[in-house]
C-alpha cells in the first residue's frame, strides 16, 4: 500500500475524522441513519472504500500500465544496439581483368556501436521516476476524492434522518393541532398551517432520498460498481481532531506530492541536460571481418574504426535548449511551491473557522434551540403560545442541525483537501480528538 494511502486513512481513521460508530445506532443529536437502499446489511468504512478502490479503480489501474510501459522503455534503453553483419563484393562485372568477377574481393565484416558517454539510461530512468510520482500523484487525489464523496454521502444520510425527524415533528404538531380544534381551543387555521409544514417536511424528505441514491452510486462508483451495495457508511462526521498550528504545516509543505512530482520533472531536465552534454562526444563504430580475393584465392584480416569528426555540429543548440528548459522547470517549481502555501494558508484558515462554527452551533446554539422548542411545546399545550412560535421554534432547531450537518461536511472537505496537499495526515495518531 502506498504510503498516501495511509496517510488519508489514517488520518481519517485514527485521529477522529471518522472514528469507528455505528451510525445506525447513534441518537439522533448526531443524525445517524441506516439508509434503507439495500437488502444487505454491511457498514462501509472509509478504509474499505479505499481499499476497494486502489483494486478496482479504472484511472489507477491505467497508471499501473503506464509505469509497465515506462519500466518497459528504461529496459530497452538498457540493451546495447544489435551487432551488423555486412557482406561487401568488390571489383565484379568489370572489364578486363575484373570481367566476370575473376578478381573479386568479398568481405564478410561484424561491426559494432560502442556508446561512449552513458547516453542510453539517463532519460528512461528518469522518466520511469516521473512516471512513479505521477502515479503516486494520481493515487493520492483519487483517495482524496473517494474521501470526499464519503463526506458526502455521510453528510447525505444525516440530511434524510433530519427530514425524517422534520417530518415526525410536523405529525406531531398536526395531531395536536387536531386535538385542540376537536377542543374547541383553537382555529381550523391551525390543523390548514400544519398540514402545509407536514406536506414541505414530506417532499423535503423525499428530496433527501434522492440526493442520498445518487451519492451513494457515486462512491460505489470509484470501484467500479453500478450499484451501492452497502447498507450504511461507519463513521462519525461530528468527530473531530485537535489542529496543528500552521507553522508546522507548512513546514511539511516540501514533502507534498506535487512537488514531488516538480523534483521528478527537474530530474527529467537534469538527464537532458546530460544527455545534450554526452553527445558532443561522438560514438565510435568499431568492426573486423574477412576478405577473400577471387584471383589468387587467397583470404585477408580487415579490421575498421570510424569516429565522427565534431568540427560544426557540437551539439550547441540542444545543450543550451536543455539548460533553458532545466532553468524554466526550476521557477515553475518555486511558483508550485508558492501556490501551494498559500493555498494551504487559505485552507487552514478555513478550517480554523470551520471548527470554531461546529463548536458555536454543538455548545451553544443547539441547545438554546432545543430548549427554547421544549419550552414553545409546554406553552402550546397550556395555550400561552401560538402555533407560529412553536412552528418557527421547530424550525429554527432543525435549521441549526442542518447548518451543523453542513458545517461538519465542509470541515472534512478542508481536512482532506489539505491531507492531499501534504501527502500525510494533519494530525499524528497520537493526537487526542477535541471533546466535542
Amino acid at each position: 500500500m502506498p504510503k498516501q494511502f495511509f496517510a488519508i486513512c489514517r488520518l481519517a481513521l485514527t485521529a477522529g475524522i471518522f472514528s469507528a460508530t455505528t451510525l445506525a445506532s447513534a441518537a439522533i443529536e448526531t443524525n445517524a441513519i441506516s439508509a434503507p437502499v439495500s437488502s444487505e446489511r454491511e457498514l462501509l468504512t472509509l478504509r474499505d472504500a479505499a481499499s476497494r478502490t486502489l483494486e478496482k479503480n479504472p484511472t489507477l489501474r491505467a497508471h499501473g500500465y503506464e509505469l509497465r510501459a515506462a519500466e518497459a522503455r528504461r529496459t530497452q534503453a538498457d540493451v546495447r544496439p544489435n551487432p551488423e553483419l555486412s557482406l561487401e563484393v568488390e571489383d565484379v562485372l568489370g572489364s578486363g581483368d575484373y570481367r566476370g568477377g575473376r578478381n573479386a574481393q568479398t568481405t564478410l565484416q561484424l561491426s559494432q556501436l560502442i556508446e561512449l558517454g552513458g547516453k542510453r539510461s539517463a532519460i528512461a530512468t528518469a522518466h520511469r521516476s516521473l512516471k512513479q510520482t505521477e502515479a503516486d500523484l494520481a493515487r493520492v487525489e483519487v483517495l482524496a476524492a473517494v474521501a470526499g464523496q464519503f463526506v458526502h454521502v455521510l453528510g447525505d444520510q444525516h440530511e434524510l434522518t433530519l427530514s425524517r425527524d422534520a417530518t415526525r415533528l410536523a405529525e406531531e404538531t398536526l395531531a395536536l393541532a387536531q386535538r385542540r380544534i376537536a377542543a374547541g381551543t383553537a382555529s381550523p387555521i391551525e390543523e390548514k398551517r400544519a398540514r402545509i409544514q407536514l406536506a414541505k417536511a414530506r417532499l423535503l424528505e423525499e428530496h433527501d432520498e434522492h440526493e442520498l441514491l445518487v451519492a451513494r452510486r457515486k462512491l460505489a462508483a470509484f470501484w467500479g460498481d453500478t450499484n451501492a451495495t452497502f447498507a450504511a457508511l461507519q463513521a462519525d462526521l461530528f468527530a473531530r481532531p485537535a489542529l496543528p498550528n500552521f507553522d508546522e504545516l507548512s513546514a511539511r509543505i516540501q514533502r507534498s506530492p506535487e512537488l514531488a512530482r516538480w523534483t521528478g520533472e527537474n530530474s527529467v531536465r537534469a538527464a537532458e541536460v546530460k544527455l545534450a552534454d554526452a553527445r558532443r562526444r561522438p560514438d565510435l563504430t568499431a568492426g573486423a571481418g574477412v576478405r577473400q580475393y577471387a584471383g589468387p584465392d587467397e583470404v585477408g584480416f580487415v579490421f575498421q574504426f570510424s569516429l565522427p569528426l565534431p568540427l560544426s555540429d557540437r551539439q550547441q543548440g540542444a545543450r543550451t535548449e536543455a539548460r533553458a528548459l532545466a532553468e524554466k522547470t526550476a521557477l515553475e517549481t518555486q511558483a508550485a511551491e508558492l501556490r501551494l502555501r498559500t493555498a494551504l494558508f487559505g485552507l487552514a484558515q478555513e478550517l480554523l473557522h470551520a471548527d470554531a462554527e461546529l463548536t458555536a452551533l454543538a455548545r451553544d446554539m443547539i441547545p438554546d434551540a432545543e430548549a427554547a422548542l421544549q419550552l414553545a411545546r409546554e406553552g402550546f399545550e397550556r395555550a400561552r403560545f401560538s402555533q407560529l412560535e412553536l412552528l418557527d421554534a421547530q424550525r429554527t432547531l432543525l435549521e441549526l442541525r442542518r447548518e451543523r450537518i453542513t458545517a461538519a461536511v465542509a470541515y472534512h472537505d478542508l481536512m482532506i483537501e489539505i491531507e492531499k496537499l501534504l501527502g500525510e495526515p494533519i494530525a499524528s495518531e497520537s493526537t487526542a480528538p477535541h471533546a466535542h
